[in-house]
């Protein structure tokens, strides 16, 4: 026997309007099978049941039940939502009541409940092509979309899979009309113009004259001469800028799990530029027989054949530096007392796919940097991103002379979670954002033209953007931020010889006197190094700046 409720009367059509949102609205099935079949009285009572369902235990939401039927131990509900109680949270709210009214009049149980059929209505157009998990189809027409989903299983409907589509599809329509850009510039400060002391490349004459040598792709060796110009300039900054605030020196793993990039979202937002790792699927030497052997007969390495010795990727070299500051602290409790947190590493490379845009040590696949992070109260977040902005200034100014700016950004994934107001004309920059430091290379070109700055570090709050995934909690329930700063040591340099270019003459006095005190080694000159009779030259020209400003040691 089968029983069908027709309640179409029992309400109209249902749209959750929510500010700056799209109206949404969830038509499906749910299906609930019990342990045996339904019997006659709740059969012939599916009318007065529906009523219950849609005042008693839907009516503090937007979702409905449209119609019933019943056969055999399977019982199906049309169901129609909004956005406050969205459709799968009704149909398992609907399961609870079930098991409690049902499951003690009748002794039904539920086996298995289901959602089929399940159409998502969006009253917009959205013109961002979509493929994902647990989607049948997505169509557009008439200014509205309609997404079908495949059947979702209780273990789906546990989970908040409509929340992230919805957010998805918000985010990606919010990121079209942001331009494409991943975030939004506006200048907020810059020096003074000063007049630059060298116009030439500084990249073309270290390759050159053999001070770096090409490793591979984005990769360079840097000899200890090199060596000897980056390092003073690293230490300066943190002698001058980084220890008189406090911070105290960590170190920091370099590979990274993907749980890790997923909770702090660059697997999200910028898994294009990261580079992946993973581990020998044996670590049994003999299951490589094979690859050793062609090896050893060809001098070459069969990729395919080692490919299949390996797992599938599972971790990620390191992209930002921060990523194991938020891991250490998640899951814990923190105080007053022990707050703020102010650490900094330097202990190893970052690594970056830039693709077309690699080129001498402006652009790299690996590159170093000094990651300074920081944990604090709201004000003390705050408090902390301006000193070290402050310091950042004095370092640019009056340390190396730089002719620089400043630009906030604000980066779409802040200005989509609702940590930052981007209404207003003026800029606020004690809310969570970032703060570009770029430097002008006059080789690149006229200051004028945006082409010829480049950004050489930055400076950012997050807001609770790391803190709630990794579930750092204050025992006096206070709001914890963080914020990081990236000092690129490579760009930093380069910005320095671009306008200074490599006569210590007109070198700052703090960053001579650095070099002075480690010394700079002797270059490598071989009868086939450097390669050309130009960068013999060049390194002939560089050995006696040096020497004559007693730099060069033997």
């Amino acid at each position: 026997m089968s029983m069908l409720v027709d309640a179409h009367r029992l309400s109209a059509t249902i749209f959750s309007p929510v500010a700056g949102v799209p109206d949404v609205k969830f038509t499906g099935t749910a299906v609930y099978r019990f342990n045996h079949e339904l019997p006659g009285d709740v059969l012939s009572s599916l009318q007065s049941f529906v009523e219950d369902l849609n005042r008693q235990v839907l009516g503090d939401g937007d979702a409905k039940v449209i119609s019933a039927s019943a056969s055999g131990d399977v019982l199906r509900l049309e169901l129609e939502s909004g956005r406050r109680l969205k459709i799968h949270n009704a149909a398992l709210r609907i399961r609870n009541h079930l098991e409690g009214t049902w499951g003690k009049t009748y002794r039904l149980g539920v086996r298995e409940v289901a959602l089929e059929g399940v159409v998502v209505e969006l009253d917009r157009e959205y013109s961002v092509s979509v493929k994902l998990p647990y989607i049948a189809s997505i169509s557009s027409e008439g200014g509205r979309t309609r997404i079908l989903l495949v059947k979702l299983g209780e273990s789906e409907m546990k989970k908040p899979l409509l929340d992230r589509l919805l957010k998805l599809l918000e985010d990606k329509e919010a990121r079209a009309a942001w331009g494409g850009k991943a975030e939004h510039w506006v200048m907020i400060r810059r020096s003074s113009e000063r007049t630059p002391s060298y116009t030439e490349d500084p990249n073309k004459l270290l390759e050159s004259s053999g001070l770096i040598k090409r490793f591979s792709t984005g990769q360079w060796v840097y000899t200890p001469t090199f060596y000897a110009l980056l390092k003073p300039l690293a230490d300066l900054f943190v002698e001058e800028v980084v220890r008189p605030l406090g911070f105290r020196e960590a170190m920091f793993p370099k590979m990274y799990p993907l749980e890790i990039g997923l909770k702090t979202g660059h697997l999200k937002g910028t898994i294009n530029s990261m580079l992946f790792a993973t581990f020998p699927r044996s670590y049994d030497i003999s299951e490589f027989e094979d690859v050793i052997d062609y090896m050893s007969i060809t001098d070459q390495v069969p990729i395919e054949d080692l490919a299949k010795k390996l797992e599938l990727p599972n971790s990620f070299l390191c992209y930002a530096q921060c990523e194991p500051f938020y891991w250490f602290f998640g899951g814990e409790v923190v105080s007053d007392e022990g707050l703020p947190v102010k650490w900094f590493d330097r202990s190893g490379p970052s690594y970056r796919w830039e693709a077309g845009g690699i080129y001498g040590i402006e652009r790299m696949v690996e590159f170093h940097r000094i990651e300074v992070v920081w944990m604090g109260r709201t004000d003390q977040a705050v408090e902390i991103r301006n000193q070290l902005l402050e310091g950042y200034r004095r370092f640019m100014d009056d340390v190396l002379g730089l002719e620089w700016r400043w630009a906030w950004v604000t980066p779409f994934y802040l200005e989509q979670s609702g940590e930052v107001d981007t209404g207003g004309a003026e800029v606020d920059i004690n809310q969570p954002g970032t703060i570009d430091f770029e430097s002008w290379l006059p080789y690149k070109g006229d200051r004028g033209d945006r082409r010829s700055w480049l950004e050489i570090g930055n400076i950012s709050i997050h807001g609770t953007k790391y803190t709630k995934p990794f579930r750092v909690k204050h025992n006096r329930g206070e709001t914890v931020w963080t914020g990081c700063s990236g000092f690129g040591t490579q760009r930093w340099l380069l910005a320095l010889l671009s306008q200074r270019g490599f006569d210590p003459s007109n070198w700052p006095n703090r960053y001579r006197e650095k070099v002075a005190e480690l010394g700079v080694p002797r270059p490598v000159s071989e009868v086939t190094y450097p390669g050309s009779e130009e960068g013999k030259a060049a390194l002939n020209q560089l050995v006696s700046l040096l020497s004559n400003a007693g730099l060069m040691r033997d």
